[in-house]
């Protein structure tokens, strides 16, 4: 049957969200609010050509190196680059920008059209697999008025954003331990791995999804410590208030295991059959990655 939900992504290719920001603040869409101010994230997708794997590997490590070099952590105080765990030469780039501002003077500078170059002969072409992004406003908060700017875009016919269609999918594959833990999930006890996952809620019930995941960031920390899952944050579309994007790294699958089991994620499990959207409208997309990348 086909799948006619909206994708993960809100941008099918990550030189369509180049043209947007460098254009600000001239041309800024309504979408995209205190371009001077306001912080965001993106999640990128690449695929890398077999043979230029490698070389893929080489560019991006010498521009994260420059990136936050020349950029700062405060500019960008988050810049990684991972791997998929179902594919080597699948990759994905998480990102914190203090502003779109911050965000535009990077995608001008030189050696961001370097890498732009680059990547034309690096990459798959897009018939295979586009470079998709999902962007959000960093942080979530209980709105009085949300709003919709944009509609979501139409899955294309290409390889998806996602690895999985359901977070209830990969939860199962986790809950199900070392024992039987299939052959993409290696060093279940040790390899650090993360997640970038989208939920959309139900417009009448927007605020009491914030108020539960709220909670929940509040106890995950609590639980399971930074130690266990360094990075634990929730996101908000710039497109649909309904939308989020939770972006998580864990120090292994068994740490995640033991979130997954908990009592406070069962409760979370049991309140979101009521809080979010049909999966007809929108999965709970999840996209794994292998923390970090490395040459082969």
């Amino acid at each position: 049957m086909a799948n006619f939900a909206a994708p993960m992504q809100n941008f099918h290719e990550l030189s369509d969200f180049m043209e947007v920001v460098m254009a600000c603040p001239q041309q800024t869409p309504n979408w995209l609010k205190e371009f001077d101010t306001k912080p965001i994230g993106i999640t990128v997708k690449f695929k890398a050509k077999p043979e230029q794997r490698n070389a893929f590997v080489k560019a991006m490590k010498r521009h994260q190196g420059v990136t936050i070099e020349e950029e700062g952590v405060v500019g960008v105080p988050h810049f990684k680059l991972h791997t998929s765990p179902f594919d080597d030469n699948v990759f994905y780039l998480v990102e914190e920008w203090a502003s779109a501002k911050a965000l535009k003077k990077h995608f001008v500078a030189g050696y961001m059209g370097q890498l732009v170059d680059e990547l034309k002969d690096l990459l798959v072409p897009t018939s295979e697999s586009h470079t998709y992004v999902s962007l959000y406003n960093l942080g979530f908060e209980p709105l009085d008025n949300p709003q919709v700017v944009s509609p979501e875009l139409e899955s294309t016919a290409a390889e998806p954003m996602q690895n999985f269609g359901e977070l209830s999918e990969f939860m199962e594959v986790i809950m199900a331990g070392p024992e039987q833990a299939p052959a993409w999930l290696k060093e279940f006890d040790t390899k650090p791995i993360g997640i970038t996952v989208k939920f959309k809620a139900k417009p009448e019930l927007r605020n009491a999804f914030v108020k539960a995941m709220k909670r929940h960031q509040k106890v995950t920390i609590q639980q399971e410590g930074v130690v266990a899952v360094p990075h634990f944050k929730l996101h908000t579309s710039p497109f649909d208030d309904h939308i989020f994007y939770l972006v998580e790294e864990w120090a292994s699958a068994n740490a995640l295991r033991k979130h997954f089991v908990a009592d406070y994620m069962g409760q979370l499990v049991k309140e979101m059959k009521d809080l979010l959207v049909p999966s007809s409208e929108s999965q709970t997309y999840v996209s794994l990655y292998d923390l970090g990348f490395d040459e082969k």
